[in-house]
């Protein structure tokens, strides 16, 4: 073999490893709480079984046990959105007991429920952060209380040694208000983060203040923010469309379009539940034909081969 062929060779197998990685894990939020039979119902419309599986979980309590054994009975993955107040009555907390100790208990024994599934587990803690809804946002409580926060539940996670426990930091992909609120100011540092998440919906014409937008113009600029300073890989956290206002099919193949184009994408948790508005993709439906043909394209996964 000549001294050519040989770096060829090694050309052509190191453009291949680099291929073979380059993929899109599939995800989904199905219910409160997730069943097996839904995610073999996803299966069933799309084609695909949504490798991530998402559930919100309030303060005070733990992920249920049923969805746990149901998500991992069915090689899925939970990603467990862990919201600090209480979603019934959407009340927050006296934030600073968490700083000065108060909830170290509770949060000691959430993550050693995490940490005892012995499988990996995704942790997304107080979304959306940059946003004015939540009562944990830095326009309620001040972006230093927010990152002290964030830090504090992560080092007593890394304390009791739940490192199968991967974190990620959800923002949304617009700061509101947008005067001094940039989402890189709440970034609590990269040995905090795993991957980044961005959560972003096209509301069409269901509100008296949206506009029909595609999945570039919500998602773009915020991923470019995110490569540019962040060496993490993305996760499209929340994402879904309405069909109030424009062609919710065309939509979602301009979507999958655009994930595949933007490479650092490297899972999607699709919003597929009706709820403000029509967002789930109805499997009868032309949307959701889309979906499952979008779904056929070898690049998005529903199983992640490097996950032990």
């Amino acid at each position: 073999m000549t001294f050519l062929s040989i770096i060829l060779s090694f050309a052509f197998f190191s453009s291949c490893t680099t291929d073979s990685k380059t993929y899109c894990l599939t995800g989904a939020f199905l219910s409160d709480k997730p069943s097996r039979e839904d995610i073999v119902d996803f299966k069933n419309n799309y084609g695909k079984k949504p490798f991530l599986v998402m559930v919100f979980v309030d303060w005070e309590d733990f992920v249920n046990e049923e969805v746990i054994t149901d998500v991992y009975s069915e090689d899925c993955v939970l990603l467990v959105t862990w919201e600090p107040w209480y979603a019934m009555t959407k009340e927050g907390l006296d934030y600073d007991r968490i700083l000065s100790g108060e909830w170290d208990r509770y949060i000691k024994e959430f993550a050693e429920v995490l940490k005892n599934l012995d499988k990996v587990v995704y942790l997304r803690f107080a979304h959306e952060m940059n946003g004015n809804w939540y009562p944990w946002s830095g326009t309620k409580i001040g972006r230093e209380k927010f990152t002290a926060i964030y830090k504090h539940v992560k080092d007593i996670f890394d304390e009791t040694g739940a490192s199968n426990v991967k974190w990620v930091f959800s923002v949304n992909w617009e700061d509101v208000p947008r005067e001094d609120n940039n989402f890189m100011l709440y970034y609590p540092g990269d040995e905090y983060v795993d991957y980044v998440g961005i959560d972003g919906y096209n509301w069409g014409n269901a509100k008296s203040w949206s506009r029909w937008m595609s999945f570039k113009e919500i998602f773009e600029k915020r991923y470019k923010e995110i490569t540019n300073n962040f060496k993490k890989p993305i996760i499209i956290s929340e994402f879904s469309s309405t069909s109030n206002g424009g062609d919710k099919a065309v939509w979602i193949k301009e979507a999958m379009n655009d994930i595949r184009r933007m490479k650092e994408i490297k899972a999607f948790i699709l919003f597929n539940v009706d709820k403000e508005t029509d967002w789930s993709f109805s499997a009868g439906r032309d949307s959701g034909k889309e979906l499952k043909k979008q779904l056929e394209n070898d690049y998005f996964k529903d199983r992640d081969f490097t996950l032990k």
